[in-house]
């Protein structure tokens, strides 16, 4: 009896000691992995420092001097139909590309933010419940960034895709005499 009792004592310790180690293995392993939200991050600046960004902002700015040379110039009902959806065009390419700019500063302050915070966590600053908390704020909001990127990025070629067709259906401009 005292054997059995005391092989039940000593599961009981076991199960005491152990039982806290399972669960702080369990919460590590909730834990974002920093190094891969320092890879997104990078990642993501890349896609927006892309030669396809340089390009969309080259037609858009093709598209911008086009429309200023018609205006209050087009020559048909046509033209004017044609300018207003090149404006259009204009307008969603301009707004990809000042969100991809608002992005760039975005990314470089949550890398700050990044840092800030494991070196709070590595000195002792903050818990970890608060750490994983913040590491997981930090994610969605790189979620949240690559989805909207890709959202309007996809949204801008979609628009800009028949540009140079419809600027080709342009009047000539009339020359100005001297």
């Amino acid at each position: 009896m005292k054997k059995s009792s005391a092989f039940i004592g000593f599961v009981l310790v076991a199960l005491f000691i152990l039982l806290p180690c399972c669960k702080h293995r369990n919460q590590k392993a909730d834990i974002p992995d920093i190094g891969n939200m320092y890879s997104d991050i990078s990642y993501l600046d890349t896609l927006i420092r892309s030669a396809q960004i340089d390009s969309i902002g080259k037609i858009n700015d093709r598209i911008t001097a086009i429309t200023t040379a018609y205006t209050n110039r087009a020559q048909t009902p046509e033209d004017k139909l044609i300018l207003d959806s090149l404006a259009r065009i204009n307008a969603v390419a301009h707004d990809f590309l000042q969100y991809c700019v608002s992005t760039q500063t975005n990314l470089d302050l949550l890398e700050q933010d990044t840092k800030a915070l494991e070196n709070q966590y590595r000195s002792g600053k903050i818990k970890i419940t608060s750490y994983v908390s913040a590491l997981l704020e930090e994610e969605q909001i790189l979620i949240d960034l690559s989805n909207q990127l890709s959202d309007k990025n996809q949204l801008a070629l979609q628009y800009l895709k028949n540009q140079s067709l419809l600027i080709n259906r342009l009047s000539s401009l009339p020359i100005s005499g001297n």
